[in-house]
């Protein structure tokens, strides 16, 4: 509901009557209000007190002659609020959603800034373990190089000395060959007389059956001493060797 400013009891009325009283009289300056006149003022006024001649009683209590104006009196309404400085809200309430939204990219930042370092922490443990393995491992095989290696070495020893041994066993066997002495005679076989055994032995030079000679072990011939008698060669001592030497026939 619209209303308009309230104003004292009776104000209005003292304010006429303040008027009246100092603006009614004749033209003498001295003179003061006739008696019909204050008889028809005192039947125009209401009954009840004298209004104060006193203006400032008046402009206490907050009315003058250009106090009201109802073309400009604002208009206040039961039901409307105070007035709002709209601009500088909106600029409030925006400032604060934006700290509001601030606030909240921050804290999203530090929880994806934990979440990347537990991750990362994570890996490198991780790569850490994987690189012991790793470093164990070629340890591991390294060893079994350095035993691999080694076992080459000894076999490469072993084989260059049997080498060597072989070596000298050609060279002794050549050497043999070459020192060894061949028999001045030929074996014709064996004949057996009164339970002992015999050797027929012919020179290279034989001519006939009457170059044979016949030899038992122990027997010597040219200094070649019969020590032993098979089937098919016979054995004898010369200067310290054993020489085998095969039966064959005197024409051979």
């Amino acid at each position: 509901m619209m209303r308009f400013p309230s104003f004292p009891a009776n104000a209005a009325l003292i304010l006429v009557a303040s008027l009246i009283a100092g603006c009614g009289g004749s033209d003498d300056n001295d003179a003061s209000p006739s008696a019909g006149d204050s008889a028809s003022v005192d039947g125009a006024l209401p009954v009840g007190p004298a209004p104060s001649a006193d203006l400032d009683g008046v402009e206490e209590i907050g009315i003058g002659m250009g106090d009201i104006n109802p073309t400009t009196a604002p208009v206040v309404s039961d039901g409307d609020a105070a007035p709002v400085d709209t601009p500088t809200a909106a600029v409030s309430s925006r400032l604060s959603a934006l700290e509001e939204q601030q606030d909240a990219l921050f804290e999203e930042l530090q929880n994806k800034s934990r979440d990347v370092q537990d991750t990362m922490a994570a890996h490198v443990e991780e790569v850490a373990a994987s690189l012991a393995a790793l470093t164990a491992r070629m340890e591991k095989a390294e060893a079994g190089i350095n035993e691999v290696n080694e076992r080459l070495d000894a076999l490469e020893k072993k084989v260059t000395t049997v080498a060597a041994q072989k070596a000298r066993a050609a060279s002794s066997r050549a050497a043999a060959r070459r020192d060894r002495p061949t028999a001045p005679f030929l074996l014709t076989g064996v004949e057996s007389r009164g339970g002992i055994d015999y050797v027929g032995v012919t020179p290279r030079s034989a001519t006939g059956l009457a170059d044979i000679r016949f030899m038992a072990i122990g027997d010597q011939y040219q200094g070649w001493i019969l020590s032993g008698i098979s089937e098919r060669f016979a054995t004898f001592r010369v200067r310290r060797e054993t020489v085998t030497v095969p039966f064959s026939s005197p024409s051979s």
